[in-house]
This record gives structure tokens, sequence and C-alpha cells, in this order.
């Protein structure tokens, strides 16, 4: 197969993998497997022909006939060529240890091969194989600027469990990304997630204090403010976030929440429980009266 015919192929691969299985979608796939059928008893010899009806094939639930397809392009052009294919029906099927070998081989052809490193990328961290992973992630960002968020939270998620690269080189591709294209909810999430992992509370909150404002409006936001600040020490300034959620849970303008509500009343009693402790004793004098937190306002 010539290297011009690759995007084609891997358009008919994205195709394939997004099809619905309605109806139509099987009707259609069953006349391209004809029409495709016509053109190889046409033109055996043709590679790209049998690829093509292998992705088919996949499409259509067959993967037996896909493999079959596979084999016999192997036989009529260079297997070289045919490799990607053959890994990627292998990886359909959840055969990943034969799959592997296939865009390893593949990726020795042709190291910058987008489609091949995301596969393999996604069947190394599958297998726990997650610094070879990382490594065929980091290839992929390097290769294009337009990838989806999804692309680097995998790979901040994989920085993240190595010890040798750590949460705060993820935290650094998550930010210089949202640096680039403005705020992202799942890549700051993400973010939030880590510091307070780490025990990064202060940093957790003012994380969250930059979300959207529609966001910042949500009980759940209140209750995340809230639990943050009881892990930081700051019992009281967490009780009126917690106030302002339970009137949003209880108001009737918003679904009920049983399990949102129960963790408002639970830190409810462990921070107000805390603020006591603090005080020293709830049979001494008042406590002083929780302020809301003066960066992070209730909504």
């Amino acid at each position: 197969m010539k290297r011009h015919l690759l995007p084609r192929l891997v358009l008919l691969i994205a195709q394939c993998l997004s099809c619905g299985g309605t109806a139509w979608a099987d009707a259609a796939v069953n006349n391209r497997i004809q029409v495709l059928s016509q053109k190889i008893e046409n033109d055996p010899a043709r590679q790209e022909l049998r690829l093509e009806r292998s992705l088919a094939f996949v499409e259509n639930n067959q993967p037996e006939l896909a493999l079959a397809d596979i084999r016999a392009a192997e036989t009529v052009g260079d297997p070289v060529e045919a490799a990607f294919t053959h890994g990627l029906v292998l990886y359909q099927t959840g055969d990943y240890a034969s799959a592997r070998p296939y865009f390893d081989r593949y990726l020795q052809a042709y190291p910058l091969h987008r489609a091949t490193l995301e596969y393999r990328a996604r069947l190394l961290r599958d297998t726990g194989e997650n610094r070879q992973a990382l490594a065929d992630y980091e290839n992929l960002i390097s290769l294009s600027n337009s990838l989806d968020p999804g692309y680097y939270l995998a790979t901040a998620r994989l920085m993240a469990g190595l010890p040798d690269r750590g949460v705060a080189e993820a935290l650094a591709l998550l930010d210089a990304r949202m640096a680039q294209l403005g705020p992202l909810i799942s890549l700051e999430r993400y973010a939030i997630e880590l510091e307070r992992n780490r025990g990064n509370f202060q940093g957790a909150m003012e994380r969250m204090a930059g979300l959207d404002q529609r966001l910042r409006a949500t009980p759940q936001w209140q209750v995340e403010i809230a639990e943050l600040l009881v892990l930081a020490g700051k019992s009281e300034e967490a009780l009126p976030y917690l106030t302002v959620a339970k009137e949003q849970l209880q108001s009737g303008r918003l679904p009920v929440h049983r399990e949102l509500l129960a963790t408002v009343h639970r830190l409810q009693e462990q921070a107000q429980h805390a603020a006591l402790q603090a005080c020293g004793s709830s049979l001494q004098s008042p406590c002083p009266q929780a302020a809301p937190a003066p960066v992070l306002p209730p909504h």
C-alpha cells in the first residue's frame, strides 16, 4: 500500500469505530462489503481493498472474516503495510497481547503515525505498562496541538502515577494546556483532585474559585468548598457554605440529591464539632459566629 492511501484508511477506521449499530448502518456496511468484494474479485492483488473490507467486517461484528482478509492482504502486499490494521482488529477483539507486536512493527516503519501511537498508548495503559504508555501519549501531544482534553487527562494521570514524574509535572501539563485554550472544566477538575490528594487544600480552593460562575452557584460547589475548608482545619469558615447548600437543596427549585444532602449533614456535624473544640468547650462563652470565607463567598 502506498503512503498516500493511509489517511483514507484511517478515516475508514474512525467511521468503523463510531458506527451506531442501527438497521440503516447495518445495511450500509453490508452494501460496502458487497462493493468491496466485487472490487477484490476484479483485482485480487490490491492490498488496500482487503484491508478496507476487513474494517467493514469488524464493523459488521465479523472479526474472523476481518482477520482472514488481513492475512490475505499480508500475502498480496508488504505485511508491514497491513500491520496497523491487523493490530487494530486484534485490539478490538480484546486480544491485547497479540495486537501489541503489530502496532510495534508498524511504528518501526512509521514512527509518527498518529493512529497507531494512539491505539498502542491505550493498549499499554490498559495493560498496566504505564511508563511506555506515557511515552506514546507524550509523542501524540508533540505531534498535534489540536488534541481534545482527553489526551491531556490520560497523560496527566499517567504522569501523576509515576514517582519520577509526579503530581507537579502533571499539574504543569494541565495548566500549560489551559493557558493555551482557556478554562477546560475536565482538566481543571482533575487538577483540583490532584491538589486535594496531595494535601494542598488551599491550592484546590483557589482552583475551585476559578471555575465557571454557573458551577460556583451549585450546591455541589458549596459542598466541595466546605469539605476542603474542613480538611484544611477551617471548620468555622465551612459552615456558611453548608448552610447555602442545604437551603438550595431544600428550596424545591432543584431536584433533591439525597446523597449530597447527607454529605451536607455529615459535614455540618463535623464542622460544628471541630469549631466547638477550637473554642475549648460548648459550655464556655459562646463561640464567635462563623464568617464567610473572604476569598470564596458563598453564592
